[in-house]
């Protein structure tokens, strides 16, 4: 029986076996090269307990030699065949203990010094996966002492005789605790065998794919969320500076409108003060200028924007209207006429979302409403019933507080006045603006819209959200519901949650 300690000079010089009596006596050898590492591990005797070995700092530093400026592949190849050699006696020898301690520092190596520690890593993980890949119970990392602790001669290579001590008492006390514990069969009866433990390795794995897949979708609904916020609050700033405008649709004229461009601005103009009049007799407010939109559905006259002298003429007008419609006091000439303040499309389209989420809100108990004719549309929450002059919300949300409470809960078919508003107009975009809509949902809908086209086919294997992101779908029938679910939590089996993610994975 002998134990060996296999080092380098920074090893054997310091090494004496009286200056350590409360550890074993070791055998030293003396070993800086890496093929006599090979040959000796190849024809270590059986007899053999355990072999400290501490010399890899050497073969690193050979194997890199002069090309320091990216030496990783060499030490990616150094690392593997030292392991690689050890692994191989410790298959041949199952009764002898193996201990490597990890590389020391070398100053003198800018290169080396800057990668201890990743390839201390390294060297770590490989050790991990030596023991649970072959169920080799005989080896282990023994950890060098601290840096801080190492002190150099001169050339910045050798420890100085009172650090060599002090590494020497750190490794071999370490090294003593592994070499006295017992071992242990990993193939014993009650403990796992190698299928069972391949089994493991494989749930491993899979569980890393689901955490993985589920922290990106969880990103990417963060990033949605952070771009949506913000264009809000652009929109908004842009809706504010817009608040002196009014849009007006319906407008009816008994005679044809001048085919000149200024001379049918006027007129327009002119139809525009009509209104304003009836809307609120003595009316002072001025029309700055008038813009005509396209014309939608070959109506004779187009929709018009309306800049007014000051914002609070344009909010007057829009507050005249809103009450005489309510009350049903337009008349029959202005029945058609629409007013309404000049926002972004996004922002139409946020109101549009919002409304789809306060339908599903609205209940016996609460009432969810949206506040859309206002710069930054805001959805409001309070007690069912008829309003008093004291009623006020119990609760309000903004555009992205809302999606984030509530968008689970809308489905495709509810948002399908959001789609039709937005169109192409944010082709490429959708999620980053709205976060609740996606591509995919948008041209399911314009397919099913046009005729002759069957709907697509949508399997309901898995029974489950595909990660509750863009494109998700939901099984059970042919109902869709899609939209982020930014509660996510795994409830499928282990087979149905292996389709989910390789579904996800194929799309």
């Amino acid at each position: 029986m002998s134990n060996l300690l296999i080092g380098s000079s920074n090893v054997y010089r310091h090494y004496k076996a009286a200056n350590f009596p409360n550890v074993r006596k070791f055998k030293m050898v003396n070993c800086t090269k890496m093929s006599g590492f090979e040959a000796y591990m190849q024809t270590l005797s059986s007899d053999s307990t355990s072999v400290l070995i501490s010399v890899f700092e050497n073969f690193m530093v050979d194997a890199v030699g002069a090309d320091t400026v990216e030496p990783e592949s060499t030490i990616d190849r150094c690392i593997k065949d030292f392991l690689g050699t050890i692994l191989s006696a410790a298959v041949r020898m199952p009764n002898t203990k193996f201990g490597i301690v990890m590389p020391m520092g070398r100053p003198a190596l800018p290169w080396y010094q800057e990668r201890v520690e990743p390839i201390t890593s390294f060297l770590n993980d490989g050790i991990r996966a030596m023991i649970s890949d072959r169920s080799i119970n005989n080896v282990s990392s023994i950890q060098c002492s601290h840096h801080t602790s190492q002190h150099f001669d001169t050339d910045n290579v050798h420890l100085t005789a009172t650090s060599a001590k002090d590494f020497l008492e750190f490794v071999l006390d370490a090294a003593e605790v592994f070499f006295k514990a017992p071992m242990v069969d990993l193939t014993e009866p009650g403990e796992l065998t190698p299928d069972q433990i391949q089994i493991k390795h494989l749930e491993d794995r899979l569980n890393y794919l689901e955490n993985t897949l589920r922290a990106q979708a969880d990103k990417n609904v963060g990033n949605d969320l952070m771009f949506a916020r913000s264009r809000e609050e652009t929109d908004a700033t842009t809706n504010k500076a817009k608040e002196d405008r009014l849009v007006i649709n319906g407008l009816k004229s008994p005679t044809p409108l001048p085919s000149d461009p200024r001379l049918k601005i006027e007129a327009l103009k002119g139809m525009a003060n009509v209104i304003f009049e009836n809307l609120i007799p003595g009316f002072k407010g001025k029309i700055i200028y008038l813009t005509q939109a396209k014309n939608p559905g070959g109506q004779p006259i187009p929709m018009v924007e309306i800049k007014m002298e000051a914002p609070e003429q344009a909010l007057e007008i829009r507050k005249a209207y809103a009450e005489k419609r309510k009350n049903k006091m337009l008349g029959k000439d202005l029945e058609s006429l629409f007013i309404s303040n000049c926002v972004s499309l996004a922002t139409r389209v946020r109101v549009d979302v919002m409304k789809a989420i306060a339908r599903r809100l609205t209940n016996r108990e609460d009432l969810a409403y949206v506040a859309g004719f206002t710069s930054r549309p805001m959805m409001h929450i309070r007690k069912a019933g008829p309003p008093t002059p004291t009623t006020r919300p119990l609760k309000s949300f903004s555009y992205i507080d809302s999606v984030t409470r509530f968008g689970h809960l809308v489905n495709v078919e509810d948002l399908e006045t959001a789609y039709g508003r937005a169109g192409r107009s944010f082709n490429g975009q959708l999620q980053q603006n709205f976060v609740v809509l996606n591509e995919r949902d948008q041209i399911q809908l314009q397919s099913v819209s046009k005729p002759g086209r069957a709907p697509p086919t949508v399997s309901s294997e898995g029974g489950g959200t595909i990660l509750g992101t863009r494109g998700s779908a939901a099984g059970g029938g042919k109902k869709v519901s899609r939209g982020p679910d930014l509660n996510w939590r795994r409830t499928s089996t282990r087979n149905n949650s292996f389709i989910i993610i390789v579904s996800y994975v194929l799309q």
